[in-house]
């Protein structure tokens, strides 16, 4: 499952551990809207921790090739380790942006930075 939302040129993602393919897909889609939309884009993703008994999702990767990729100057991933490891080997061939991350309790601090690029266009 994920949430998806907007605020100014920051897009806010939070999925948990059972993210589908169909959650994959709306992901891409709503990135590409927003790419299209701000040339000074930033992008928050959160992964919520597993819960127990939850079953991990598949783990396959997300094509994140944009036509407006170069837009998207900052992204900070909030969440655990492990994850922030994987999620980043599916962004790495496609995104020049600046990533940054943050443990699970540092959204605050991910916004914030997040925000410092929003209001002044600079990395």
């Amino acid at each position: 499952m994920i949430a998806i939302y907007k605020k100014d040129q920051i897009i806010y993602t939070i999925a948990d551990q059972e993210m589908d393919a169909d959650d994959g897909a709306t992901l891409v889609k709503a990135l590409n809207e927003h790419l299209k939309s701000n040339e000074q884009a930033a992008w928050y993703m959160e992964m919520e921790p597993r819960k127990k008994g939850v079953k991990k999702s598949s783990g396959e990767r997300l094509d994140f090739s944009f036509p407006e990729e170069t837009r998207l100057k900052k992204i900070a991933l909030v969440g655990e380790k492990t994850w922030q490891e994987r999620f980043t080997e599916s962004l790495l061939p496609f995104s020049e942006a600046h990533i940054k991350y943050f443990g699970p309790e540092d959204g605050n601090m991910a916004n914030n930075w997040l925000e410092q690029t929003s209001n002044s266009n600079s990395n």
